[in-house]
């Protein structure tokens, strides 16, 4: 019974003080004056328990006053309506029934609606006060103290609905004053004549109980509410003030006009300031600028980026975020992104140099390859319609030996100003790039008409540098040039070749232009045309062949004879030939070439050598077995390089019986320059063998004469372009005797080849020439075409002839 009555006890005075998340059971569903007050809005303290609003207190006034009033009511009103009862008036328990009621009814709606509940309570004041006037009309001034008790009603309105309200009761209010001061006898109930002894006792006690302890009562709880709400928002604010001032974010209080009202701490530190006295009043737009530095209206959009003008330095902020306080009051909050803009600078740099690093080359600054075959493609894709241009490539040709000479620092520090010498003399709009070592691609606007940018791009060519230095040395630039005109090749191939294509035909061009075979044609200026195209399908076409001619026999040797001066027989010289099923005759001039550069060369000098002596081990078994001929073989600059040269030969040599001395092997001067002391070494190996080594073509390769005292060999070969003016061409005949005699000091023998006419071979003999060939004595053939020569052991006719003369096939 105890712990129910303490329950009870409890529970009304959460009840009666509107406590948060207690009362009877309906009381979580309280609503203020004028909102929904859900358990979930209610605000809490800083240990997140829920804490009493404003509403609560006025809702525990409520209660406080209602709780008053009953008592009032249970106390005064039942004993006058029992006292009145025994003496005949009713009328007195009707009043008391209505007072209770309208204060039952308060009660009920205070534990939904506040608002309502004090109307109600309005209502039962009202009602007090009528049922006292119109009761004690026997007692003037009795019956008035009813207005005084109407005269709390603007008090309790204010406290508990609005300040409209009380204003609006203090007016009635007024009508009931000047209704008591004028001495207004409202109007009586009836069996006045009746009186209650204790009804001066009634009034008074109800008068004291109300403003003694139902108005006080409630104000104490409003005053004792209002304090601890005063409390709990000042440690709100201080709690506030602390998050303001320890938010990681910079953030700004503004006033209705964009002035700075608020800063907190790390705002001060961005902006290097101690006092945000220093910004007070300062407006938004003096503060922040536009990060371009054009002029911007503050505009409150998050994600806008602003330039902090204060400060050490500048500073850049992004507003992150922007909130209404209150109905005047902007908060803007920012981040500092200055380190976030460096870093992002960083990196676009960092992707630039990246990008550069992908497409231009390290050493000259120019665009690479790569870049280059973009924009022909870009050129490629407009067609016709597009510029006509003119695709130039150069090569320092000789720049690997300057590399040898100088070094490559030196060299790189000559291409470097050899490159900024060319852009200082190239026409506007020209694209330039390095494609590949020493190639250059220029791509040039040129003339519609082909002749006229042939004339425009020779005369380009022969205005660029040939001048430069190497470490301090003057040197002079061996150029050479490849010319592609873009728009003809659209043309020729229209819809089939892009810019790789173009930049390939350039480069072929440019190597035409330094081939020895082409250079003489072409005068270091290789023009790519259907001309050159055709050129390079029939090498193709030979280096696709090529491995069928070694493998299916397609090859055959030809023998040329050489002669004393007195016409005995001195040897012949092997020389291969290639009839094709696919190609026909194919001459050794196209050939062996292909063969170089795709690596079949090796294999042809092995068929050579094979078949050559095997031929000579037939010529030993037959009726000339004892003639002392021999016949030479050409060696390459591959053949030199090869680990297994010595080898080859003498296996072909023991295979077929024959001698060393009886194969003569015959290297270009050109050959011995890939790799001079490699070739010595075998050289030397091959000489000690007893083989004899010839330099063919002698004259015509970049050989120095103290080169030529170090080399094994035995033989001097000049060649044909020497004896194409003999007899008559002073200069050549100077020449000529000079390599004779020199060959003479070295104890070498010399053998002049394309000998064609008398005077010529009469010329040479009195040079004293060791041996001759040439179309005056024949063309090559096939071994049996020379069985009488080698059965008589010389030819009768050529070396005594007076003047005769052969025109090569």
């Amino acid at each position: 019974m105890t712990d129910l009555l303490t329950s009870l006890l409890q529970r009304l005075r959460v009840w009666v003080l509107a406590e948060p998340g207690g009362g009877w059971p309906a009381a979580g569903t309280l609503r203020t004056p004028w909102r929904a007050s859900r358990s979930w809005d209610r605000p809490r303290d800083r240990m997140g328990s829920e804490v009493a609003s404003t509403a609560d207190i006025q809702l525990s006034a409520l209660r406080v006053m209602l709780l008053a009033s009953v008592v009032l009511a249970g106390v005064v009103g039942l004993h006058s309506a029992v006292m009145a009862l025994l003496r005949g008036k009713p009328w007195a328990v009707v009043i008391v029934v209505v007072v209770l009621s309208l204060l039952g009814a308060a009660i009920r709606q205070a534990r939904r609606n506040s608002q309502g509940g004090a109307i109600l309570l309005l209502c039962a004041v009202y009602a007090a006060s009528l049922a006292i006037t119109i009761s004690t009309g026997q007692q003037p001034e009795l019956s008035r103290l009813g207005y005084v008790l109407s005269y709390t009603t603007p008090l309790v309105a204010g406290l508990l609905i609005n300040w409209r309200l009380a204003l609006a009761l203090m007016a009635l209010n007024s009508l009931l004053f000047v209704l008591a001061v004028t001495g207004y006898q409202a109007p009586q109930l009836p069996q006045q004549d009746v009186r209650l002894p204790q009804s001066l006792f009634y009034v008074h006690a109800a008068l004291f109980m109300f403003f003694n302890l139902c108005l006080p009562l409630a104000v104490f709880r409003l005053v004792d509410g209002m304090g601890k709400i005063q409390h709990r928002l000042r440690s709100s604010r201080e709690l506030s003030e602390q998050v303001f001032q320890a938010g990681s974010a910079p953030t700004l209080v503004c006033g209705p006009a964009n002035e700075v009202l608020r800063a907190n701490k790390p705002f001060l530190l961005l902006c290097g300031l101690d006092d945000e006295q220093a910004l007070h009043g300062l407006p938004l737009t003096e503060l922040l600028s536009a990060p371009d530095g054009e002029p911007r209206a503050w505009r409150p959009e998050a994600g806008l980026r602003w330039c902090l003008r204060a400060g050490a330095g500048p500073r850049e902020v992004e507003l992150r975020s922007a909130h209404s306080i209150g109905r005047r009051l902007r908060a803007y909050g920012f981040d500092d992104v200055t380190e976030l803009r460096r870093m992002q600078a960083h990196l676009a740099e960092s992707v630039l140099r990246e990008a550069r690093a992908t497409w231009h080359d390290p050493l000259t600054g120019l665009p690479n390859r790569g870049r280059c075959i973009q924009q022909l493609d870009a050129l490629c894709a407009q067609g016709l319609a597009g510029p006509a241009v003119a695709l130039l490539t150069l090569r320092i040709s000789n720049l690997r030996q300057l590399n040898a000479r100088y070094g490559v620092s030196a060299c790189d520090e000559l291409l470097q100003a050899f490159v900024r010498d060319l852009l200082a003399g190239l026409p506007a709009g020209t694209e330039v790039a390095r494609v590949r070592g020493s190639v250059i691609a220029l791509q040039i606007r040129a003339c519609e008409d082909g002749d006229e940018m042939l004339v425009q791009m020779r005369r380009l060519c022969a205005s660029l540098p040939t001048q430069a230095m190497a470490a301090a040395q003057p040197v002079v630039l061996d150029l050479v040039f490849g010319l592609v005109a873009v728009r003809e090749q659209l043309t020729r191939q229209p819809g089939h070749i892009d810019g790789a294509e173009l930049l390939r035909c350039c480069e072929l061009a440019l190597d035409m232009g330094q081939d020895p075979r082409w250079r003489q044609e072409f005068n270091g200026f290789g023009v790519f045309d259907a001309t050159t195209a055709r050129a390079v399908e029939r090498g193709m076409a030979i280096e696709a062949e090529l491995p069928q001619a070694l493998s299916q026999g397609q090859l055959h040797l030809l023998y040329q004879p050489k002669l004393r001066p007195d016409g005995s027989l001195l040897g012949f010289e092997a020389l291969v030939r290639w009839t094709s099923p696919a190609l026909g005759a194919v001459s050794p001039v196209e050939f062996i070439p292909v063969a170089e550069a795709c690596g079949l060369v090796g294999g042809i000098t092995d068929w050579v050598v094979e078949a050559a002596c095997a031929q000579l081990g037939r010529w030993r078994a037959g009726a000339s077995a004892a003639a002392p001929y021999h016949v030479a073989v050409n060696l390459s600059a591959h053949d030199l390089e090869r680990s297994d040269l010595f080898d080859m030969l003498t296996g072909a040599l023991a295979r077929h019986g024959v001698t060393a001395s009886q194969l003569e092997l015959e290297v270009t001067e050109s050959a011995l320059t890939r790799q001079p002391a490699r070739a010595l070494q075998q050289l030397q190996r091959l000489h000690e063998a007893g083989f004899t080594i010839a330099i063919d073509d002698f004259g015509t390769g970049y050989s120095s004469l103290a080169k030529l005292v170090d080399l094994p060999i035995d033989v001097l070969k000049i060649d044909r372009s020497f004896l194409r003016q003999l007899p008559g061409d002073l200069r050549r005949e100077r020449v000529v005797r000079s390599v004779v005699s020199l060959a003479h000091s070295l104890k070498l023998r010399v053998v002049a080849e394309g000998v064609e006419s008398g005077q010529q071979l009469a010329f040479l003999q009195a040079l004293g020439v060791h041996g001759l060939q040439g179309y005056l004595f024949g063309r090559p053939e096939l071994p049996g075409h020379w069985q009488d020569l080698m059965r008589h052991g010389r030819m009768p006719g050529p070396a005594t002839t007076e003047t005769a003369s052969v025109t090569p096939p």
